[in-house]
């Protein structure tokens, strides 16, 4: 139980992480610098974004550690069960609704509120100008919620959403793995790797890295090995540096050296599975994550990461308008914007997890529940 309230734990502090990600791109470009025009908002962005401390917003590595600990929780759900197959049909036909539901939801709360309303972005990052200032069609809405997403990771109307395939996709194909693990042991190890070759050639890397971060989550459930405390440590620390990783921080231009414009991806993708390989395998951090306000986050998760975008644009971007034009600074402008969006968020985010995430979970539940009584 401690092991998996560390999981929940992860997950909520990798859903802030995916949140300040966002909101910095929104103010303090400079931070990620993925662009030559980005602009300085103080001299603190240079050394921060220069530092190995950028793991604080690194949305990627967030994400990495979504799909890492999702394997992770499938296999142990899944093989836990004494009765495997029959576990792992119902785990596959509940995916879908499990993930659809909330996510359709908040596609068409995104057309809605468009359609309702038109904020200034003029005075926000070219990044948040493009989201606010999108058209959405209801067609679109609908169609991204449903299969857009998952079948292609066509996420134009929530744009959080093109992690939904990697989620959806990588699901079935661990549940496909872990039918092998249950029959043939044996071949486990080489299937996993000749099934996942195929798509090294035909997708992009992106998408490879993250059936291969399910598989690899898999993998910890059934082979790693609890780890000393001070080894323990030394990995998440070196997760957590490895998170923070940009092509152009000086922090990490030796590792630049050696994979070139890669360096993001990779060391974003390795930094997931190192941070959850120590703390669900480190006693000691797994205790010290097992605390319920975290926990209570993880539960809330999934809610936060569909809505944050929509709530940048709705409280977001007027507060902060607001008081830019009251004469306040633009840093405390955009601190106080971002404290009430965020407390904002998390109240949105509770209701919607009540109302929408558990519903989708009965909705999940009761096909799985009517489709194996006709087994």
């Amino acid at each position: 139980m401690a092991k998996l309230n560390a999981a929940e734990s992860i997950r909520g502090l990798a859903c802030v992480a995916v949140v300040f990600s966002h909101l910095s791109l929104s103010f303090y470009p400079y931070l990620h610098h993925f662009a030559p025009k980005d602009r300085l908002h103080g001299s603190w962005n240079y050394t921060l974004h220069h530092s190995p401390f950028a793991f604080l917003y690194s949305g990627t590595a967030a994400v990495f550690v979504f799909f890492v600990l999702s394997g992770y929780i499938l296999s142990y759900v899944a093989l836990k069960n004494p009765n495997r197959p029959k576990k792992i049909l119902e785990m596959a036909i509940k995916r879908y609704p499990r993930l659809a539901i909330p996510a359709f939801l908040s596609c068409i709360i995104v057309w809605f509120t468009f359609l309702l309303t038109h904020v200034d972005s003029h005075l926000v990052s070219g990044w948040l100008q493009a989201y606010a200032q999108q058209d959405v069609r209801f067609t679109q809405a609908v169609y991204e919620g449903s299969i857009g997403a998952f079948l292609f990771a066509q996420s134009a109307t929530n744009w959080v959403l093109w992690t939904m395939q990697i989620e959806f996709l990588g699901s079935l194909f661990l549940f496909s793995l872990l039918l092998i693990y249950h029959y043939q042991k044996i071949i486990f190890l080489p299937a996993s790797v000749v099934l996942l070759l195929p798509f090294w050639f035909v997708a992009d890397e992106n998408f490879f890295l993250g059936m291969l971060s399910f598989v690899i989550g898999s993998y910890i459930y059934l082979y790693a090995r609890q780890l000393p405390t001070l080894v323990g440590v030394g990995m998440l620390i070196l997760g957590l540096y490895l998170a923070g990783v940009h092509n152009s921080s000086h922090a990490y231009h030796w590792l630049y050296h050696l994979l070139g414009w890669r360096t993001y991806e990779y060391g974003n993708f390795i930094a997931g599975i190192l941070i959850v390989y120590s703390v669900l395998l480190t006693t000691q951090i797994g205790k010290t994550l097992d605390r319920p306000l975290l926990v209570g986050l993880g539960k809330l998760s999934f809610s936060i990461y569909l809505l944050h975008m929509i709530f940048i644009y709705l409280v977001c971007i007027p507060l902060f308008n607001l008081l830019i034009h009251q004469g306040f600074s633009y840093g405390v402008s955009v601190i106080v914007s971002s404290v009430v969006c965020l407390l904002v968020l998390l109240g949105i985010a509770r209701v919607y997890s009540h109302y929408v995430d558990d519903f989708a979970v009965k909705c999940s539940n009761l096909l799985a529940a009517q489709l194996m009584k006709r087994e």
